[in-house]
């Protein structure tokens, strides 16, 4: 009959004298209130004194803010990972803090790690560990004997079975399944469980498959898992009950493994998890031929999981750099994916040119056509105005019922933007003039815009909620281009002086009064952008 392995858990002397055991759970709260998991009667001791929490596989004692302070082993702490054996003191209390011998895996149910105090994973190395072989075949000219054949055969099997059944699998509990499945096809294993390692580099079970299909418990002991990541060796175990080489080690002992297999999964020398299998059936049930089939399988499926990993990297920055190049430049927005631009998640400060592209006179355009001929306009004009902002490597920020909003600066500001917006503008209104030729042929009205634009300082920087936000610029350089483009007339574009001194020569442009926009109490100098100057002017005319 075996066992039940035991918890950790802590031992002390309370009021009555005797040795008592405490359990803990994955959260123990120490004090003098009887809301505590365990209570202790000591006047020295605060209310609420101190907790050990499950942190991984580990527990961490925390004081929490007590009057007198918490002890390890005579030394007073705030925070301490606690270790087997290690002596607590709260005021006049003291108690021992023991691993015990379970740790349970997290991740699939049904696995269990078992822990022994007394068992040093050094005893492993008394195993026999061949080492893995290269997956490489060897050239014909090198193929001196029927044994050195009969192994790239080997290696040639298992490569073609587990391709065969695992094939271009890119989902990963599939994936694992169908590992499990080739091991068991190609060895005579009754319990599989594959860890993977986590973010935080501890092995994770992920999947679990028995022979006989029923959801029994699969029990291993850590010394095993130990082994194979600090020597990145496959591991075979053989008949643990009798073997005298375990007599140190209870925790396999205990649980009658008579044969056990484990095998790291490398790829391009990154651990990505263990592949475990074992049976209870019969003593010396693997040998090292199976070691190294499990090693064969182990090359392949470690490829097989990066690959999963790679296609699931490329999907996703597929899709970020699609919803990106909404907004950004195909080439910023390239550059984001790749991580060579910082976006902002805190709002800066930094200089930007503004543009405002509104169609003059669509509510009455909207009241005369269909609700799919309002929505099939719109579309052609936002993607022709989209594509002007895109050439001139600008920001698209968004849409606006039918204005435009693009910004030129961060998140890849060019010394010359102010230009490349008022470039991009008189591009605009030729892309217009393009839709128009399109719409009065098949009999519909012309489409006129307003451009304003503006260069200045504004906050730059993701802005909304935590669910929802929006890569934008706000500040009153916004506002002045808004204003702006409010009051420039169909096929017009306004510019503040701003825009026209910093963006140099190479613009016609004309002086306008002196322009009054809503919410700026001083007027603003405003140009009417007339075109580009011909390549033999110089200079900006007024």
């Amino acid at each position: 009959m075996r066992t039940s392995p035991r918890g950790p858990y802590l031992t002390g002397r309370l009021l009555d004298g005797k040795l008592s055991e405490f359990p803990l759970g994955p959260r123990t709260t120490l004090g003098r209130h009887p809301a505590n998991t365990l209570r202790l009667a000591d006047r020295e001791v605060s209310k609420e004194h101190a907790s050990i929490d499950r942190v991984g596989t580990g527990f961490v004692l925390k004081d929490l803010g007590s009057s007198n302070g918490t002890y390890v082993n005579g030394r007073r702490v705030r925070e301490l990972r606690l270790k087997d054996g290690d002596e607590i003191a709260l005021g006049n209390s003291r108690l021992v803090f023991h691993t015990g011998d379970v740790l349970t895996s997290s991740g699939s149910p049904g696995v269990t790690v078992l822990a022994s105090a007394q068992a040093a994973p050094a005893f492993l190395a008394q195993l026999d560990q061949p080492a893995v072989e290269e997956t490489e075949f060897r050239p014909a000219e090198q193929l001196k004997d029927a044994a050195a054949l009969r192994q790239d055969y080997e290696k040639l099997r298992i490569a073609h079975e587990f391709h065969r059944q695992v094939g271009l699998e890119r989902d990963q509990k599939s994936l694992l399944d169908k590992i499990l499945a080739v091991s068991f096809q190609l060895l005579a294993a009754d319990h599989g469980v594959i860890f993977l390692v986590n973010e935080q580099g501890e092995l994770v079970a992920q999947a679990v498959k028995h022979r006989t299909g029923t959801d029994e418990e699969v029990v291993l002991s850590d010394t095993v898992l130990k082994r194979v990541l600090e020597t990145r060796q496959a591991v075979l175990t053989a008949d643990a009950i009798l073997d005298s080489r375990f007599s140190g080690s209870e925790s396999i002992v205990a649980q009658g493994i008579r044969s056990a297999m484990a095998v790291p999964l490398l790829a391009k020398g990154e651990l990505k998890g263990v592949l475990f299998l074992d049976t209870r059936e019969r003593t010396n049930a693997f040998s090292e031929k199976d070691l190294k089939i499990l090693s064969g399988i182990a090359s392949q499926a470690a490829i097989a999981l990066e690959n999963a990993d790679l296609a699931h990297r490329i999907e996703t920055e597929a899709v970020t750099r699609a919803e990106l190049s909404r907004f950004l430049s195909p080439a910023v927005a390239d550059m984001v994916v790749r991580g060579q631009v910082e976006l902002l998640r805190q709002g800066r400060l930094a200089e930007v040119s503004v543009l405002f592209a509104d169609i003059r006179g669509f509510t009455l355009m909207a009241e005369d056509e269909s609700p799919q001929e309002t929505v099939s306009m719109l579309n052609a004009f936002f993607s022709a105005m989209a594509d002007v902002v895109f050439r001139h490597e600008g920001n698209l920020d968004k849409f606006i019922g039918d204005c435009v909003m693009a910004v030129w600066g961060p998140p890849s500001p060019h010394a010359d933007d102010p230009a490349r917006a008022l470039r991009a503008a008189l591009e605009m209104q030729a892309a217009v003039e393009a839709l128009n030729e399109a719409r009065e042929a098949n009999g519909q009205k012309r489409i006129e815009i307003g451009i304003g634009v503006n260069t200045g300082q504004a906050v730059v920087g993701y802005m909304g909620s935590a669910d929802r936000h929006e890569f934008t610029a706000i500040g009153d350089c916004v506002n002045t281009a808004s204003r702006l483009c409010g009051v420039a007339k169909g096929n017009e574009v306004l510019a503040a002086d701003t825009t026209v001194s910093k963006a140099g020569p190479g613009f016609h442009v004309e002086a306008m009064p002196l322009a009054h926009v809503r919410g700026k109490e001083r007027a603003v100098q405003t140009f009417r952008v007339m075109g580009l100057e011909e390549p033999t002017s110089t200079g900006t005319t007024g």
